[in-house]
């Protein structure tokens, strides 16, 4: 695996990062064409919903990576959320996401900053309506084994219930 993912604008709803899910079905459509179909297994890390990260470190990198004529409008949306010093990180996705702030050519530079500090995943449950979750994985050190998956390969199991 490449541990650079550049990403274009509107293909990364969730955020930057290699996006994986347990439907069968949704990741076979998306391995169309030259795409191959793996099955990867993650170990456990941390997920960005149940992880803070400090409001000095989080204006350093808006201060950084966000559009200038975005970071006010950032700032302001993440005052409202701010507790002792620190922001959810999954708010702090949100509204990076939501208000377009970043250039596309910079997104890799948000997964970086969930890596470095310490942030591995995200799981998004029902994300395409099939009752699936969905994984963005930010870091590819978790990655702990990958199978091609081939036409006839029946896979046993992929869920994600364990995260």
């Amino acid at each position: 695996y490449n541990d650079v993912i550049a990403q274009k604008n509107g293909r990364y709803e969730y955020g930057s990062g290699l996006y994986l899910t347990t439907h069968y079905e949704t990741a076979r459509k998306y391995s169309k064409g030259n795409r191959k179909l793996y099955k990867i297994t993650v170990e456990k890390g941390a997920d960005i919903n149940n992880s803070f990260l400090p409001i000095d470190i989080v204006t350093n990198f808006i201060n950084t990576y966000v559009i200038k004529v975005k970071r006010k409008e950032v700032f302001e949306r993440l005052s409202k959320y701010v507790d002792n010093g620190n922001i959810k990180a999954y708010i702090f996705n949100n509204i990076m996401l939501n208000t377009n702030a970043m250039k596309s050519t910079n997104i890799v530079h948000l997964r970086q900053f969930y890596v470095d500090n310490n942030i591995d995943y995200e799981i998004v449950n029902n994300p395409f309506g099939w009752g699936e979750k969905m994984m963005v994985l930010y870091n590819m050190k978790k990655i702990v084994n990958i199978q091609q998956i081939g036409p006839k390969d029946k896979i046993d199991n992929y869920d994600l219930n364990n995260f």
